[in-house]
């Protein structure tokens, strides 16, 4: 019967959302990154449908040294949530009536605030909410990551790196947001290597490339043995014959065949170590693509050192860094469509 009651379920998007053109000017939303309100009922809360929610926000983001939730959570009642809470960045609100005669998911944004994200899901009973966030939970999660990566991207935009995103658009024909916080560069051949050179919270963007002749470049043992090729010859350890590498044998790196922007992308996220001496090591993500133009591979990847610290934010915040990069098809397509105002009107 209860997946009978879960066949008609409705996704409602932006319902939430507010007029782009009119009302009131919203406040700023307020909270930390990856963190979500979620209004509950106390007692669906301590319910197995509530039991459902925190176990699918509280799971172990992937491919960290340390376990750490996919989001911060606090939750509240509806008699709770007033004006004040409203604004908060990600809010998920639980409601649990026998009103709601089909389950619902809606999604908005900025109801309340700029920019927030917000999910209403809605059901009869508590059996039937349970079933409807198993079944389609990762698409709630994936919308407040999925935000919360855009908001990034924007915020980004504000602190540039010009001269070092005009050195890799030289050397590679593509266009990436590089922060002001990463300032130290190297490079080499096919190579182009940027770091904040924090002692406590280190971050690193890392960009090479080869040249493209087969599809078996873009997957998994390809991407991992040209990874540790190209960081042995050009990241070296604080010894003597040590070098950057990819972590294998404790931990097997996720791959992911993903698009971005209608074209194929290789998504590789794991963790990498020093070889050979030291200790160091982290999570790293990166993305691979085809540069159709010139012909090539051109792979773009974040990393993360900070021993004793949490790092999900941080390795979060590199994904959205590589997240921005546009190939030369892509810029030269922008280039094609742009429009130029006819002054004589």
């Amino acid at each position: 019967m209860l997946k009978k009651i879960i066949l008609p379920l409705v996704f409602v998007t932006a319902l939430l959302s507010s007029c782009v053109n009119s009302g009131p000017v919203l406040p700023s939303a307020t909270g930390s990154r990856f963190e979500i309100l979620i209004v509950m009922d106390d007692i669906a809360w301590k319910a197995p449908s509530g039991r459902s929610v925190v176990a699918l926000i509280n799971q172990s983001m992937p491919n960290l040294p340390q376990p750490e939730p996919m989001m911060d959570i606090s939750q509240l009642n509806e008699s709770q949530f007033s004006d004040l809470v409203k604004p908060t960045r990600n809010i998920l609100i639980v409601e649990i009536n026998p009103r709601f005669e089909q389950p619902k998911i809606i999604f908005g944004k900025n109801t309340w605030a700029q920019p927030q994200s917000l999910v209403k899901v809605q059901a009869a009973n508590d059996s039937v909410m349970e079933q409807l966030i198993k079944n389609d939970g990762e698409r709630i999660l994936n919308y407040f990551l999925d935000s919360e990566r855009e908001r990034g991207i924007l915020l980004g935009k504000n602190y540039l790196n010009q001269k070092a995103m005009n050195e890799v658009e030289k050397q590679f024909g593509i266009q990436i947001d590089i922060p002001t916080e990463l300032s130290k560069a190297q490079k080499a051949a096919d190579f182009y290597w940027i770091t904040n050179d924090h002692a406590r919270i280190r971050k690193d963007l890392i960009i090479y490339s080869y040249p493209y002749t087969d599809k078996k470049m873009l997957t998994r043992e390809w991407l991992i043995a040209a990874r540790d090729s190209v960081l042995k010859a050009n990241v070296p350890g604080e010894f003597e014959g040590s070098y950057m590498g990819t972590e294998v044998k404790h931990h097997q790196p996720a791959f992911r065949a993903i698009n971005i922007n209608d074209t194929y992308c290789a998504e590789l996220a794991g963790l990498w170590r020093m070889y050979n001496g030291g200790s160091m090591g982290g999570p790293f993500y990166s993305h691979t693509r085809v540069d159709e133009v010139n012909k090539k591979v051109i792979t773009v990847e974040g990393l993360v050192f900070a021993p004793g610290v949490n790092k999900r934010n941080h390795i979060r915040q590199m994904e959205a860094i590589v997240y921005t990069t546009r190939l030369p098809q892509e810029i030269n397509a922008l280039q094609e469509v742009s429009v130029v105002a006819d002054t004589n009107k």
